[in-house]
């Protein structure tokens, strides 16, 4: 027993999935901002065949997943996996002073509108566990903090989460009692306006050059990658398996979008520069214009109906945003180098 639990920060935003929420929760408790830290960030990258059914996909070999996350800041994370159902291993990061952040079946917890229900693979926060209570906190809708009974959280943390019809996206990945270790390992670097010109440059660079190896990386990437997806034959078994690895690759890819943009609006306000204000509503735009695109795809896939016609248009509008943000960006650093 830890002794009473406090409660931890929960932070969200509407584009964002459990990942950004579990990491920003870790980040906050260590007195660092998420948005600086997650925010920084902004590329595509894509493996294909690498995906995984879970919300919480994001590709970041050879990286681990905080620091793929948080490129500009020594923020590093490893899984672990529980050999037992005695809560040790959480209860000792708790005793170091680390939040713990696990791998669960939302089907198996009481505070989810798929308790008992449907079967999803989630990540959720521990921040306390007693004799016979975990205490969770869990920011996404309906966002809960507090107390489950351990046989629930037990049941979640370990569940086979099999297939389920009613989440094809999600299911099918066990939760295998795993659950990420994540910690800032060094000293952050100054957010001043050399260090932006940097971020910047960087994240115009990534999205800029072409693809190298098996990984689909940047603007040239996205491209092609949207068209070996449209031009698979609807109602064919690869044009399913294809709908489904669209909508788990692209949510926290959308995700990273909508939070570089934030970061960029918050720059902006900071240093009165207009056009790094322009480039956060041109990265925004690019964000919300993955929604139709991940909407479509999504849409096509659970109704059977493969919408390709549909989705090239998404597609389209989406790099045509995508483009334009660039130039916005590339602009906005030139004037940070100015004032820098």
């Amino acid at each position: 027993m830890t002794g009473e639990a406090k409660a931890i920060e929960l932070w969200t935003r509407d584009l964002g999935s459990c990942l950004h929420a579990t990491f920003a929760t870790v980040l906050l408790h260590g007195g660092h901002d998420p948005v600086t830290v997650l925010g920084a960030p902004w590329e595509f990258r894509r493996r294909p065949g690498a995906w995984t059914f879970e919300e919480y996909y994001f590709l970041a070999e050879p990286d681990s997943l905080a620091k793929r996350l948080a490129l500009f800041h020594p923020f590093e994370s490893s899984w672990h996996r529980s050999e037992d159902d005695t809560l040790d291993e959480l209860r000792a990061a708790l005793a170091a002073g680390v939040l713990p952040i696990a791998a669960v079946d939302n089907y198996w917890l009481p505070f989810r509108p798929a308790y008992h229900d449907v079967h999803a693979a989630h990540l959720l926060v521990v921040y306390d566990i007693t004799d016979t209570e975990v205490f969770v906190s869990d920011a996404q809708p309906p966002a809960f903090q507090g107390p489950i009974p351990i046989a629930d959280f037990l049941a979640s943390w370990g569940s086979l989460n099999p297939p389920d019809d009613s989440d094809v996206f999600f299911s099918a990945s066990p939760s295998d009692r795993r659950w990420l270790r994540a910690t800032m390992q060094g000293p952050v670097p100054e957010p001043d306006l050399d260090w932006l010109g940097k971020v910047l440059r960087a994240n115009v660079t990534r999205y800029r050059q072409d693809s190298t190896g098996d990984v689909q990386t940047g603007l040239p990437g996205l491209r092609r990658y949207l068209d070996e997806l449209c031009a698979l034959t609807p109602g064919s078994e690869a044009a399913a398996e294809a709908l489904s690895e669209l909508y788990v690759i692209s949510w926290n890819i959308q995700a990273q979008s909508g939070l570089h943009a934030e970061f960029l609006r918050r720059q902006a306000i900071r240093w009165k520069i207009h056009e790094l204000a322009e480039a956060a509503a041109g990265v925004d735009a690019v964000a919300h214009g993955w929604t139709g695109v991940r909407m479509t795809g999504a849409h096509s896939r659970v109704w059977d109906r493969h919408r390709f016609d549909e989705l090239r248009r998404h597609s389209t509008e989406l790099l045509r945003r995508l483009a334009r943000a660039l130039d916005q960006l590339e602009l906005a650093a030139d004037v940070v180098s100015v004032r820098n």
